[in-house]
This record gives structure tokens, C-alpha cells and sequence, in this order.
């Protein structure tokens, strides 16, 4: 539904000069981040109620099996989790952790909000990401798909895994 909505505004946008009789000429592509904007709204205020709607969907799915390559609803690889997560609110990710490595605006670690995005791996390699849910000192709680765990919520800081894996994080919903 909310695909269609973003699509009806777009044809909308774009054929409604012609209909009117204008002679302005049609876009050659589509502006879709201020779509994305329209969407979840401007201001400090709507990226707040954004970040904490995209959050609690994606703790929905806490529980859900790993399985590799899936997308979801009921099984999940790590990269096809959090883009089933954004793709609800018609943010497009990618498909792989490092393909959604390049989306977004790059942040510090401790700059990191709910709905950002961190990524994890090796010698600047990108292998993992996941969804940070509570950001706040000495605490980054991500919910990921964890290969041997599914969906799950921990806090990556204390984690002595994930804590020497964290690469950097990305903003992708004000990008």
C-alpha cells in the first residue's frame, strides 16, 4: 500500500504539468529520497517518531530463524533483514551488508542513533550489519540475524565477538 501511495505521488508529480497543458518536460528520473522524506515527514520531530517506528518493527522479528539468503517474513539472513525492515517504510537497502555499506551518510560510532545502521568485519571488509535499537553510553544494543542465534537483540559493546568487528555505522534515513 504504501509503495502505491509513493507511486501514485510520483505519477502524479511528474504527468500532472502535462495534463494541465504545460510544455514542461517529464523528469528523467525520479527523486525518490524526497519521496522517502514526504513519507516519514521533515523535521527533528517526524525523524524521531521515524527512528522509533522502524525500531519496534524490527524487533518484531526477534526469534526468527536464520537462514541464508532469505528475505523474510519468517527467516532471515543478516543483509536480508534489515532490508525487509527498511523496505516497509519503502527505504531501499540493497541486498547484500556491503552493498548497503554504500547507502546512507557515514557516522562515528558514538553518534549512533535507533534506526542507524552498523556494520561489522574485518580489515575494512564488510561482513555483517544489523539495526541499532538503544545507542547511549557504553551501550549499543543491535538487533541482527546472527548466523547461529536468528533475530536477536544484544548489546555488541560487551560482546568481545562483535566489539572488534564494528567497522562504522550510516544513517540512511537522513542521508
Amino acid at each position: 500500500m504504501k509503495t502505491l501511495i509513493a507511486s501514485l505521488l510520483c505519477l502524479l508529480l511528474c504527468y500532472l504539468p502535462c495534463i494541465a497543458g504545460s510544455t514542461t518536460t517529464l523528469p528523467a528520473t525520479v527523486d525518490y529520497e524526497s519521496l522517502i522524506t514526504t513519507k516519514l515527514g521533515k523535521g527533528k520531530k517526524a525523524e524521531l517518531k521515524a527512528r522509533m517506528s522502524i525500531t519496534k518493527f524490527a524487533t518484531k522479528f526477534v526469534g526468527k530463524k536464520y537462514r541464508y539468503g532469505a528475505l523474510g517474513p519468517n527467516q532471515f539472513d543478516c543483509s536480508g533483514y534489515t532490508k525487509f525492515i527498511f523496505q516497509h517504510y519503502d527505504i531501499n537497502l540493497g541486498r547484500s551488508s556491503g552493498e548497503q555499506s554504500k547507502k546512507g551518510r557515514v557516522k562515528r560510532i558514538s553518534q549512533l542513533k535507533k534506526a542507524d545502521l552498523v556494520f561489522f568485519g574485518t580489515k575494512r571488509k564488510v561482513q555483517h550489519v544489523g539495526i541499532v535499537v538503544e545507542a547511549s553510553k557504553g551501550r549499543l544494543m543491535v538487533a541482527h540475524c546472527s548466523s547461529s542465534r536468528g533475530v536477536i537483540i544484544e548489546n555488541v559493546l560487551k560482546s568481545s565477538y562483535w566489539k572488534e568487528r564494528i567497522l562504522f555505522g550510516k544513517d540512511v534515513i537522513n542521508n
